[in-house]
């Protein structure tokens, strides 16, 4: 009888609506420790409004000005990864994957290739079908985006992840005006504007902790709801978080 190798572990923290600040930090600190563990970590959580701008992103792809991004509550921060302009809000999961691709034996292209079907298989559990489009990048329900996907790599070590439009105010996306298709400007969908109906936040963070380890063959050993280098408490807003 021929035993299977143990799959790798993977440690999961629920962290609810955190600042994006605090998130990025901590997300540097689980890339410095990942060479002394073997295993993955996943971050699920949501953040006050924010704009990160990645490797593809522009200013010219905010139509607000830095005044009028105050007055709103919206920060923002360039960041070190793939992808283009992301508007954070309450409402939106952020997931934060820490893998060393080795330990999968993946490839950078192959690890985005797993994000896209984690996000996929997600979207089916709730009746919806999703599409991955590459001008511009994301999953797309109809002719709208749903989820982006933005990825780093440093020592072997993937990090960042991906955003997934669960039922955030989607009027506030008016402040990007990325382009889209046929030279239109791109725009953002939810799952509960698609669906017509609540979506609970709680059952999707979920599906999306099984679906990981399900396309990445991990083992998950251990869930958190809290780290000590997070701050309990966020920065105000105006936006209420989704339930669930």
């Amino acid at each position: 009888m021929t035993l299977e190798p143990p799959k790798p572990s993977l440690e999961v923290y629920l962290l609810g609506l955190v600042d994006f600040a605090d998130v990025q930090k901590l997300q540097r600190r689980l890339v410095y420790e990942q060479g002394e563990r073997d295993g993955a970590t996943l971050i699920v959580c949501e953040h006050p409004p924010t704009l990160s701008v990645g490797r593809l992103g522009s200013r010219a792809h905010i139509a607000k000005d830095d005044d009028a991004l105050a007055s709103m509550g919206i920060r923002m921060f360039w960041v070190n990864r793939g992808g283009g302009c992301v508007l954070h809000l309450p409402g939106q999961l952020a997931c934060y994957f820490v893998l060393p691709l080795a330990l999968r034996d993946l490839s950078p292209m192959g690890y985005v290739a797993g994000l896209q079907d984690v996000l996929l298989q997600v979207l089916d559990e709730f009746e919806l079908r999703g599409a991955v489009r590459h001008a511009p990048h994301g999953i797309f329900l109809g002719e709208a985006r749903v989820a982006s996907i933005g990825v780093a790599i440093n020592r072997g070590i993937a990090y960042h992840g991906f955003t997934l439009n669960v039922g955030p105010y989607l009027d506030l996306f008016d402040v990007l005006s990325e382009p889209g298709s046929a030279g239109s400007f791109l725009r953002q969908t939810s799952m509960e504007s698609r669906r017509q109906r609540p979506t609970l936040m709680s059952k999707v963070r979920e599906a999306l902790v099984r679906r990981t380890e399900a396309v990445f063959g991990l083992d998950r050993r251990h869930l958190y709801t809290h780290h000590p280098q997070l701050r309990r408490k966020v920065l105000s807003h105006v936006y209420a978080p989704s339930p669930g």
